[in-house]
């Protein structure tokens, strides 16, 4: 579906209203020019590849969130990758004092884990 959504995306952003004009978008993909296997029509576009590294991912991420929202509160990629590390490490323990497999997770699920162990780490 993604390549799907990319084009609705990427096809609003350009014949769309003021509201899809502005918006903004960052492609990622598992390698470099990957995409040119299955939608070569995207080339020309700033597509950013991360090696399968979630690291890697959120680094690129912060950076081009700092960028598109030109916010200076967004914290740097290597210290948010730090605690995305941090809160892996701690997911395990936290399933089992609630007694959850990881495959039981709902995306409410996730964002309390989430909620909570940010709480902590305050």
């Amino acid at each position: 579906n993604m390549p799907l959504e990319l084009g609705l995306f990427l096809g609003a952003k350009k014949f769309g209203g003021d509201d899809q004009k502005n918006k903004r978008v960052m492609i990622l993909d598992k390698q470099a020019f990957r995409y040119q296997q299955f939608m070569s029509d995207i080339a020309g576009q700033d597509i950013h590849s991360h090696d399968g590294e979630i690291g890697q991912l959120i680094i690129k991420l912060a950076g081009w969130l700092r960028r598109a929202s030109r916010r200076r509160t967004v914290p740097g990629g290597v210290i948010l990758a730090q605690e995305f590390e941090r809160f892996m490490a701690a997911l395990p323990i936290m399933l089992k004092a609630k007694q959850l497999d990881p495959e039981d997770l709902t995306y409410h699920d996730e964002i309390n884990f989430v909620a909570e162990w940010a709480a902590q780490a305050a």
